[in-house]
């Protein structure tokens, strides 16, 4: 698979949650994830989760025309 491309939305909530492009990509190739779509559209997407000690990971995203995927949203929330 190759590298996604970031959207400037996921760079931003990435530094605003202090998480690292390692631990992105750690959870975009390793993660659980789940396949969505938007509805009247042909866009399908994909959440990848993943659980560190302590917390979780999330990232969102999509894969083009050209079969490019693009992160388009991550978080981060404390385990329950």
């Amino acid at each position: 698979m190759s590298k996604p491309i970031f959207t400037n939305k996921a760079i931003l909530q990435m530094s605003q949650l202090g998480l690292s492009e390692p631990q992105i990509l750690d959870t975009f190739n390793t993660g659980d994830y789940e396949e969505w779509s938007i509805k009247l559209t042909d866009v399908k997407g994909y959440n990848s989760v993943k659980k560190y000690a302590g917390y979780e990971i999330g990232v969102a995203y999509i894969q083009d025309k050209s079969r490019v995927y693009k992160i388009t949203s991550v978080w981060k929330r404390e385990r329950r």
